[in-house]
C-alpha cells in the first residue's frame, strides 16, 4: 500500500481531471436528452405524415381497407373516412363536399371500371389497392384474381 500524502499540485490535478470527466459526462447526456427530447417531438408533430407515408408504400400490392379511401375522389387519405349509406350500399367518403358531389353525381362516382379487366364495377364492391408505390391513387378491382394479376404484370 501506498500511503504516501498527495501533494497540493497532485490534488489540483486530480480535482481538473475528475471536473473534465464529469463535464464530459454531463455533456453526453444532455446530448442524448435533447436528441431524444426533439425526436420525439418529431414523430409526435408528424405522426399522420409519417403514417401516411408509409401506408403509400407499405400497401402496393395488398389490399386497401376501404375506412383509408374517399370513394369519391380516389385517393388514400391521411384520416379514415366516414362510412355513408347511399342506395343501400356503403361508401366511404371524406368530407361533406365529397358526400355533395357524391349524391350529385351519383352515377358516374360510384362506377368504375376494373384496373385490371376492364369490367364496369361498383366500388362498394370492389377491392381496393394503390395505383403506383409512393402515390395516394387507388385503383378498383372486382375480385381477388384481377387484384393479383394487376400486381403480377405490374412488377
Amino acid at each position: 500500500m501506498n500511503n504516501r500524502r498527495m501533494t497540493k499540485k497532485e490534488v489540483q490535478e486530480r480535482h481538473i481531471y475528475e471536473d473534465k470527466k464529469f463535464n464530459q459526462s454531463l455533456l453526453i447526456s444532455f446530448s442524448i436528452l435533447l436528441v431524444l427530447t426533439i425526436s420525439i417531438l418529431l414523430f409526435y408533430t408528424y405522426w399522420c405524415d409519417l403514417k401516411f407515408a408509409y401506408r403509400q408504400h407499405a400497401l402496393y400490392g395488398e389490399e386497401v381497407s376501404k375506412e383509408l379511401v374517399c370513394m369519391c375522389d380516389n385517393i388514400l387519405l391521411y384520416h379514415e373516412s366516414s362510412m355513408n349509406t347511399f342506395e343501400k350500399k356503403t361508401f366511404y367518403i371524406c368530407s361533406k363536399k365529397c358526400y355533395q358531389h357524391f349524391t350529385k353525381h351519383f352515377q358516374e362516382v360510384a362506377f368504375i371500371t376494373d384496373a385490371f379487366s376492364g369490367d364496369t364495377i361498383c366500388k362498394s364492391d370492389a377491392l381496393i389497392g394503390l395505383e403506383n408505390r409512393g402515390k395516394p391513387q387507388v385503383v378498383y378491382f372486382k375480385n381477388k384474381e384481377t387484384f393479383n394479376h394487376f400486381y403480377q404484370a405490374g412488377k
